[in-house]
């Protein structure tokens, strides 16, 4: 009866550490690549020269001066 009980609490002890060490690789690979998704997500903002808003470089609208828009109608407001 003693060795079942010792047995079972041996192949129990070896589960645990194994599944510890399986589940600290994970979170450890799940956080470099939340690291890298976060950076690069990061955008430069600028700020829109008729209202103000702040948008990412990608979607700025600009005229022949480079003057960052948010949107087309406040570049062509700009210039009346």
């Amino acid at each position: 009866m003693i060795v079942r009980l010792l047995f079972f609490i041996l192949v129990f002890a070896i589960g645990w550490i194994i599944y510890r060490q399986f589940a600290k690789a994970i979170m450890a690979k799940s956080k470099s690549v939340k690291k890298q998704d976060d950076k690069s997500h990061e955008e430069a903002m600028v700020k829109c020269a008729t209202c103000g808003t702040f948008v990412p470089t990608s979607h700025a609208v600009y005229d022949h001066n480079q003057t960052p828009f948010c949107c087309v109608e406040h570049k062509l407001e700009h210039k009346s």
